[in-house]
């Protein structure tokens, strides 16, 4: 059938199935899918192929979504949303499935572990059924490949339908599959693709080292051909329960090829200890300088103390994942990751505006003395601000959370969860992952903190401006204030340059934020979780942010992550790293990044490599959670903008995932060039 067809199909089975049973609407759903979804293999395919009913389920839940939740905000709500105060979502996505499982029990294993483990008779028969159609599914397209010559393909799908992998080129073939059956076919978002060193490490000691070698890069060319929304990401290291590195030469392998290869859709983490060999970290800066620059390093020792600190055990934080750019969650965790953000600067505008827009007018905060005598009224008057904010996101999200179980469920991937199996239930229906947890991300930190300093120095220490006098020239976006705006640029003191006074207005901030958000129960039964990463939202919330007392103008981008505002960190990698490790990172289980940006002439040779190494070790060892890394040349960057047809494989990091440099819009072009000759300086 085609996807017309499908759809049309799927949305009469929901029509006509009680909402209190969305679960097994959705595997009555999904299993009609598996039955006529049509299977496609270009010439390039070795593991798989793609399916043409991707989007079905998706559309089934939007439909679901917009007829439960037309009560979830009200008219303050409205306003505040609009000006991108905070926001409050469902998030069904940034899932991690237990792939060891999934490794080592496939399909079939999978579905004889429901039927033992399940006592819900109608949940059990539901998800027998699934898998038994799930296997079906295997062979009709092992026919199909068999048909158009595919016969490894072919011989691999036909054993993977009776028996769990007993080759690396079988293991790698069950990751795509179940790629294929939870993010595509069901519609959950699958945001991991796991540890892979260790997941295929079993497989590899009967392989030659060259069979080896081809499929490493053939399963890394596969996943990339995925085109995973922000790329899809696996791992690499990790500690075990002795606090032993998990490198191995396994994960060397694979990380070379990876960057060989220049995959534009993929992206790694590498789980970083304190014993993490150099070599390591060496061969990984050397692709970062050479382009392969979508690799992010985790400290593996902050991750766990963060998510141990929401409650959860030693061994399920040490057996974490990934899931998406930077955000963490243990194991059988549900992070939902990106339910809730608030907007920092914003809260400081309404702190000077008695709760109002400065842009808009609205009222859409508290009603305070916007005339503080003090810094310390001033600042608490912005906490309180940041307070609302927050419970505002979080009451929203609340909301949208109590409607999953009439939304959306999530049999294949609830079923790799053993919790979900001894409750009878799914995720979303139930609530029964082992951690049902909910996040907020905080956006704006350097922006925030450079604004509530320059108003410390010029009101309350200088005394040379009443704060009346400040909110005025804000207020008029600094018209006839040029020198004043070049100045506090130019000369306050700035978070980013290890300065204490200053790092301590972030530290204080993030520490308030943890006291807000952090183990605040949601109605899952689980807790909120804090995170400090801003990707690309930055640039729309700061287009509804007025004009703020950095230097920064109306509707310009906030700062981006944990790191300082473009261009403010003036005495380097080390001063900047001090100033981003002031914050207490156990505090930020849901991520928190730095971008450090580094000319290539800076990191030429072995001494280049050994500085990035040298920055990196530091970092960590300051108690640093996440980072990431761009070298950029401001020749190649002019170049490619100007003649893009000489470039077509040029990257950068974006956020949080890669992107081709020609593929940017104009305006992110110039913000690249800029920050390139920024590190020239």
């Amino acid at each position: 059938m085609d996807a017309k067809e499908l759809t049309e199909i799927a949305f009469e089975i929901d029509k006509n199935t009680d909402e209190s049973s969305v679960c097994f609407a959705d595997i009555d759903i999904i299993k009609t899918l598996l039955k006529n979804c049509e299977i496609t293999f270009n010439d390039n395919s070795v593991f798989f192929g793609d399916c043409n009913c991707e989007n079905t389920t998706r559309q089934i839940m939007r439909n679901r979504l917009g007829k439960h939740s037309a009560g979830v905000l009200t008219e303050e709500n409205r306003k505040a949303i609009s000006s991108l105060a905070y926001t409050g979502d469902p998030d069904f996505g940034h899932t991690a499935p237990l792939w060891d499982d999934i490794i080592s029990l496939g399909l079939p294993g999978l579905r004889s572990r429901a039927e033992k483990m399940t006592e819900n008779k109608r949940y059990r028969e539901g998800l027998v059924s699934l898998y038994d159609a799930a296997c079906e599914f295997l062979k009709r397209i092992a026919m199909e490949a068999e048909s158009q010559g595919k016969t490894l393909i072919a011989a691999g799908l036909y054993a993977l339908s009776e028996k769990a992998p007993s080759s690396l080129y079988e293991a790698m073939q069950l990751v795509i599959i179940y790629y294929t059956l939870q993010h595509n076919i069901e519609g959950t978002n699958l945001r991991t693709l796991g540890r892979i060193d260790r997941m295929f490490a079993p497989f590899v000691k009967n392989e030659s080292d060259e069979t080896v070698k081809t499929a490493i890069k053939d399963f890394i060319l596969e996943i990339d051909r995925l085109r995973a929304p922000a790329n899809i990401p696996f791992m690499l290291g990790g500690a075990d329960e002795n606090e032993n590195d998990l490198i191995s030469p396994l994960s060397e392998l694979i990380l070379k090829t990876y960057i060989s290869l220049k995959p534009a859709n993929t992206k790694l983490h590498i789980l970083c200890t304190d014993n993490t060999p150099k070599e390591l970290m060496r061969a990984a800066f050397e692709g970062i300088k050479k382009g392969s620059n979508s690799i992010v390093f985790m400290n593996d020792r902050m991750v766990r103390k963060a998510l141990v600190k929401l409650g959860e055990s030693s061994y399920d934080a040490r057996e974490y994942s990934v899931v998406g750019c930077y955000e963490c969650g243990g194991r059988e965790e549900t992070a939902c990751t990106c339910n809730a953000r608030v907007n920092i600067p914003k809260a400081l505008e309404l702190a000077l505006h008695n709760g109002r827009d400065a842009l808009t007018g609205e009222k859409i905060g508290l009603s305070l003395n916007s005339e503080p005598d003090t810094y310390e009224i001033l600042y608490e008057a912005f906490r309180s601000e940041l307070d609302y904010l927050v419970s505002q996101a979080i009451t929203i999200t609340d909301k949208y959370e109590k409607l999953y179980p009439f939304v959306h469920s999530s049999p294949f991937f609830s079923s790799t969860y053993p919790s979900c199996l001894i409750a009878g239930n799914d995720v979303y229906c139930g609530y029964t992952a082992k951690y049902n947890n909910s996040s907020l991300v905080a956006i704006g930190l350097a922006t925030a903190v450079d604004s509530l300093a320059a108003i410390k120095k010029a009101v309350y220490d200088d005394k040379k401006y009443t704060i009346r006098e400040i909110v005025k020239i804000l207020d008029s976006n600094w018209a006839d204030n040029e020198i004043l705006r070049r100045t506090i640029i130019n000369k306050y003191p700035k978070y980013g340059n290890g300065i204490k006074e200053i790092d301590a207005i972030a530290a204080g901030i993030v520490n308030d934020l943890s006291d807000m958000v952090n183990n605040r129960p949601n109605v899952k039964g689980g807790v909120y979780r804090l995170g400090l990463f801003s990707i690309d939202w930055r640039v729309d919330f700061g287009r509804h942010t007025a004009a703020s007392a950095d230097g920064r103008m109306n509707g310009e981008p906030l700062s981006q992550n944990t790191g300082a505002v473009f261009g403010a960190d003036r005495y380097g990698v080390t001063a900047h790293i001090l100033s981003v490790t002031s914050i207490d990172t156990s505090n930020t289980a849901d991520g928190a990044i730095l971008d450090l940006d580094l000319h290539s002439s800076t990191v030429q040779g072995d001494n280049g490599t050994a500085m990035m190494v040298s920055t990196l070790e530091t970092y960590f060892k300051r108690g640093g959670f996440a980072v990431h890394y761009n070298v950029l040349d401001t020749g190649v960057l002019h170049d490619a903008k100007a003649h893009p047809e000489k470039y077509p494989n040029l990257q950068v990091r974006l956020c949080g995932w890669n992107v081709k440099f020609t593929e940017l819009s104009p305006e992110a072009q110039d913000e690249f060039i800029r920050r390139s000759e920024y590190t020239e300086k």
